[in-house]
């Protein structure tokens, strides 16, 4: 809310035909369609957020080319007391991600060694192509501090369950570090309000290698 006020220019232009409660929904989808919009200028594949339609989705110059099915997804309280105001000035626009860590590995190396002659290049050739598969855990921190939390629906093995555990305690010691931080300094502290998704962990990793270094996303709360 300082953040929306703040902003006189923003403030001056906002329609208050927006707040009349019948028109809200379609507020709501007009400001999801101006960043996907925007969203369109870029060159690079970027990330679509879709709640309510339980969709991860990568688009490139406005085109959709690949689609997740979320099966699970929570959000930070905040979300559902914010204002139409405040949804248009949050999400009207693509949001860049300032930083973001992962358990999956973004180009994935791989040694092989060439075959000594024909008869060991023929049998290396039935071979099965197998890919590392690295647990899938992802966190996404955005410009205007929110943070997008992806994990892959089941953690199965126990090297996933491992992953996830070292995962989640990093984001908690993050966390804590930058509270103490605040406190010693005498700071205010930074809230960041999360949202959770869960998605297949093969498409989770699809996904984060396909978006380039500076990515930006849309989101559509709901």
């Amino acid at each position: 809310n300082e953040s929306v006020i703040s902003d006189s220019l923003f403030v001056e232009r906002y329609d208050t035909l927006y707040d009349y409660q019948p028109v809200a929904p379609l507020v709501k989808e007009k400001i999801f369609k101006e960043s996907l919009l925007k969203l369109s200028e870029n060159d690079s594949i970027q990330l679509v957020v879709n709640l309510p339609d339980s969709a991860v989705s990568l688009y490139i110059k406005g085109v959709k080319i690949h689609q997740s099915k979320i099966s699970f997804y929570q959000k930070d309280r905040l979300f559902g007391k914010l204002s139409v105001m405040e949804q248009v000035y949050m999400f009207s626009h693509p949001i860049q991600v300032v930083s973001q860590y992962s358990t999956i590995i973004k180009e994935p190396v791989f040694m092989r060694e060439a075959p000594k002659d024909t008869i060991e290049a023929a049998l290396n050739a039935w071979l099965p192509d197998t890919v590392i598969q690295d647990p899938a855990f992802l966190i996404m921190s955005a410009e205007n501090k929110i943070d997008l939390i992806f994990e892959q629906e089941n953690n199965l093995t126990r090297m996933e369950k491992t992953a996830g555990t070292r995962f989640n305690n990093r984001i908690k010691f993050r966390s804590f570090a930058h509270y103490l931080k605040t406190f010693i300094t005498l700071k205010k502290a930074d809230y960041r309000p999360r949202i959770y998704i869960k998605i297949p962990a093969e498409e989770l990793r699809s996904i984060y290698r396909a978006l380039p270094v500076n990515t930006y996303f849309v989101i559509k709360i709901g």
